[in-house]
C-alpha cells in the first residue's frame, strides 16, 4: 500500500493503535468518573462496593465508545491525508469533527449536531497545541544575523568603572 505522504506511517496498523489508545483513555477517565459516582449515589455502609459495581458496570461503556471514536477519526485523517497530499493542522482537526458526526451520543440531528461541534472542539483542544508544539520544536526562531563589521552596543560599556572595581574588589574579598 503506498503512503499517501512520505511522513505518515501505514495506516491499517495506525487505526487500530489509535483505537487501543481511544479505549485505554477512555477507560482511564471513565474509572474514576463512575467510581466516584457510585461513592456519591451509594447509601452509607456500601459505599466501596456500590463504586466498584459502577465502574464494573459502565467504564467498558466509556472505553469503547473512545475506542470508536478515535478509529473513526484516524480513518478520516488518513481519507484527507490521502486526498490532498498534505498533512497540516486540517487534518487533525476536520477529522475530528467527521467522527463526532458519525458517532453520536444520542438520536437525531441535533444530537449529531452537537456531537459534532464536541469532536471538533476537542479535536481542537487535543491536536492544536501538539501540532504547534512539533512545528516551534522542528523549526525553532533564530536571533537575527548581526553584521561582523559593526560591534553591538554592551550593556557592560554603559556601567561606571568605578562601580565595577567595587563589584570586583568586594568578591575576591570574600574568596
Amino acid at each position: 500500500m503506498p503512503k499517501p505522504h512520505p511522513d505518515i506511517t501505514t495506516y491499517p496498523d495506525f487505526i487500530i493503535d489509535a483505537a487501543g489508545i481511544g479505549f485505554v483513555a477512555g477507560g482511564m477517565c471513565g474509572t474514576p468518573y463512575h467510581f466516584i459516582k457510585g461513592l456519591y449515589n451509594s447509601p452509607n455502609g456500601r459505599r466501596l462496593a456500590a463504586g466498584a459495581q459502577a465502574v464494573r458496570i459502565n467504564a467498558p461503556r466509556l472505553a469503547s465508545g473512545g475506542a470508536a471514536y478515535l478509529a473513526v477519526a484516524e480513518t478520516f485523517r488518513y481519507a484527507m491525508i490521502s486526498a490532498r497530499k498534505k498533512d497540516d493542522i486540517w487534518s487533525y482537526v476536520l477529522p475530528g469533527f467527521a467522527a463526532g458526526a458519525c458517532v453520536p451520543v444520542g438520536p437525531g440531528p441535533r444530537a449529531v449536531g452537537i456531537s459534532a461541534i464536541g469532536g471538533l472542539c476537542a479535536a481542537t483542544a487535543v491536536y492544536v497545541p501538539s501540532f504547534c508544539l512539533r512545528r516551534r520544536v522542528r523549526y525553532p526562531s533564530r536571533p537575527p544575523l548581526e553584521d561582523p563589521g559593526v560591534t553591538p552596543p554592551s550593556v557592560v560599556d554603559s556601567i561606571p568603572t568605578e562601580l565595577v572595581r567595587d563589584v570586583d574588589l568586594r568578591c575576591t574579598q570574600h574568596i
